[in-house]
C-alpha cells in the first residue's frame, strides 16, 4: 500500500516479476495533500482557488530510496442559491523508487459536489467526489540485476505500461463555530482495479489486478482558547493485505492579535503515530513530526519520519522529509459566489 511495506527485498521481487500488486504515493502530513487523499475535498476551501506542492525523500540510506513530488489545484465551479457548492480540480504527480528507477506519474481529473444540509445558512455539508487518472508505470530494465535466469528480463519486456485509474470519495464536514469544526470522509480508490503487467499475459489473473484502497479519515479543530487550538485528525488504509493507520494531532498557536481574520497568523507543532499490519507482520512504523507556519493565505509545512520499525538497521532511524505548500487565492468576484461558504481549516 505504501513505500514502508516495501521492505529490502519486495523491489528486486517486483523488478524480477516485473509484475505490481499496488504502488501508491504516500505523504505523512495529511493535511497538505487534501484532493490526493479524497476527491470529495475538492472545492472545499474558504477562496476562489487553492494551488498546492508537495515534496518528499525516503530511506535514502536505503539504496536510492523514493523521492515524490506532487501538485494540485481546485476551486468552486460554482455556488448555487441554495448553498451546495460544485468544485472541480487538477491532480499531477510523479515518483521513483529505488535503484531501478521504478516511475509512477499521474495526471488527473476531479470534480465535487458539496450539499448543504442546512441550506443558506452553511456549516453542514456533505461532499461527493470523483477523481479520473491516467497513470503511467515505467521501469529501466537494464538496471535490473538477477541472480537467476528471468525469461520474462531475457526475452523482452515493456518498460512503459499506462492504464486508467478512477478513485471515488465522501466526506461530512460540520462547522460548530468559526473556531471549531469537525469532519469524517472515507474513499475508495482503484475501483476499476487496472492491469497492472509490464509483459503480456495470456490471460489476467487477480493477481494482476492493482488491489483497491479504502482510505478512512477524520479529525477536527478545536478551539481551546483564544490564542490557542488543538488540530487533531486521523487516517486509516486498507488495501489487499495491508492495513496501516496513522493518528495524532497539531497544536495550533495563533501568533496576530487580530481574531477577527479568517486568516491569523500561526504557528503550528504536531506529532502522529503510523502504525502497520500484514498478513505476518505488525507494528509500529513511524513517528511522524511537523511545524507549520501560517501567513495570510499563504501555508508552510515541514514533516520528517522517524523510523522506529526494525528497519532502523539500514535507516538509522531517518524515514523522510517533506516539505509542502499550500496558497489560497481570493478573486473577488462576488456575482460568482452569490452565498459565502465557510469551509474548516481541516481542509488545507
Amino acid at each position: 500500500m505504501t513505500r514502508k511495506l516495501l521492505n529490502l527485498l519486495s523491489l528486486p521481487i517486483l523488478c524480477l516479476s516485473l509484475t505490481l500488486g499496488a504502488q501508491d504515493v504516500h505523504f505523512s502530513h495529511i493535511h497538505a495533500s487534501p484532493t490526493l487523499l479524497n476527491p470529495s475535498m475538492t472545492g472545499l476551501i474558504n477562496g476562489d482557488l487553492r494551488l498546492i506542492a508537495n515534496t518528499r525523500s525516503q530511506w535514502q540510506s536505503v539504496t536510492r530510496g523514493y523521492h515524490t513530488a506532487a501538485g494540485a489545484a481546485d476551486m468552486k465551479l460554482f455556488t448555487f442559491v441554495n448553498g451546495d457548492v460544485l468544485g472541480g480540480g487538477l491532480q499531477v504527480y510523479t515518483d521513483r523508487a529505488g535503484d531501478v528507477d521504478f516511475k509512477t506519474n499521474l495526471v488527473g481529473g476531479a470534480i465535487s459536489y458539496m450539499k448543504s444540509l442546512n441550506g443558506r445558512r452553511g456549516g453542514n455539508y456533505v461532499s461527493f467526489g470523483v477523481q479520473a487518472s491516467r497513470v503511467t508505470n515505467g521501469i529501466d530494465i537494464n538496471k535490473i540485476v538477477a541472480f537467476d535466469y528471468e525469461p520474462s528480463i531475457q526475452n523482452g519486456a515493456d518498460n512503459r505500461i499506462n492504464y486508467l485509474d478512477v478513485t471515488a470519495g465522501i466526506s461530512w464536514f460540520y462547522t460548530v463555530s468559526k473556531q471549531t469544526n469537525f469532519h469524517l470522509g472515507a474513499a475508495v480508490s482503484h475501483l476499476n482495479r487496472p492491469l497492472v503487467s509490464f509483459f503480456e499475459e495470456q490471460g489476467v489473473t487477480q493477481d494482476l489486478l492493482l488491489y483497491r484502497k479504502l482510505t478512512l479519515h477524520g479529525g477536527g479543530d478545536i478551539q481551546l482558547n483564544r490564542k490557542s487550538s488543538l488540530r487533531p485528525s486521523f487516517i486509516f488504509k486498507d488495501q489487499g493485505p495491508h492495513q496501516e493507520i496513522t493518528i495524532g494531532s497539531f497544536w495550533k498557536y495563533k501568533t496576530s492579535n487580530d481574531f477577527r481574520s479568517d486568516h491569523p497568523t500561526s504557528l503550528y507543532f504536531g506529532a502522529w503515530i503510523r502504525w502497520h499490519a500484514e498478513r505476518d507482520i505488525a507494528g509500529t512504523d513511524a513517528l511522524v513530526a511537523a511545524v507549520r507556519f501560517d501567513y495570510k493565505k499563504t501555508y508552510l509545512t515541514f514533516t520528517f519520519d522517524i523510523n522506529v520499525s526494525s528497519l532502523t538497521r539500514v535507516s538509522y532511524g531517518s524515514g523522510g522529509p517533506e516539505f509542502s505548500i499550500v496558497q489560497l487565492l481570493d478573486f473577488n468576484n462576488r456575482s460568482r459566489r452569490p452565498v459565502k461558504v465557510q469551509c474548516p481549516a481541516f481542509s488545507y
